[in-house]
């Protein structure tokens, strides 16, 4: 794979980048503290400010690191962080990344999500050169299967309690496209 870390990309309603200091509040009050978003989630809700803050100066020192993805979602028209997408796993001997994403409830169901994964697709696909992009959900939270799926993801099985979220001991329901499914 050629690394190239995280790198501004743009959609036409968002901007992909790197996240700063300053995102802070908008984490914090855009998602990260209410417990709708992170419900299904591997993290708890940020319960103060300080919590954002310690997050996001730990992204911070690992953008150095040109295998580390972790964009801000940036709306266009409000021009601040509504979410995250990063690459969360990375296995090199056979090319393969896990994608997760999140957003505030407030931009659910607009297609959002789905724009900003298919850009991470590309620049993964185009740029990075992975084989494989694989992401994952609680059977529970189907709509971020929709995502996947629209993103071009295919269902590959249910793995039985296979995972902890905030909701426990959960299955997971595996989804994946390979670079030659991506390039047909």
């Amino acid at each position: 794979m050629n690394h190239l870390g995280t790198v501004k990309l743009e959609t036409s309603r968002l901007v992909l980048r790197p996240f700063n200091i300053n995102d802070a509040n908008c984490m914090y009050n855009n998602w990260a503290n209410d417990d709708n978003v992170t419900k299904y989630l591997t993290w708890k809700s940020h319960q103060s400010i300080e919590v954002s803050h310690f997050v996001l100066n730990e992204w911070i020192k690992s953008y150095d690191n040109k295998d580390f993805y972790q964009w801000a979602i940036v709306l266009k028209e409000i021009d601040e962080p509504i979410g995250s997408i990063s690459v969360v796993k990375i296995d090199e001997r056979i090319e393969k990344v896990t994608v997760g994403y999140c957003i505030g409830k407030k931009w659910w169901h607009k297609g959002i999500t789905s724009e900003a994964f298919e850009r991470v697709i590309k620049f993964l696909f185009k740029e990075v050169k992975v084989n494989r992009i694989e992401a994952y959900h609680d059977p529970n939270n189907e709509n971020s299967g929709k995502v996947m799926e629209k993103c071009g993801l295919k269902y590959e099985g249910t793995l039985r309690q296979s995972d902890i979220n905030n909701q426990g001991v959960v299955d997971l329901c595996m989804y994946a496209i390979l670079a030659e499914d991506y390039y047909k």
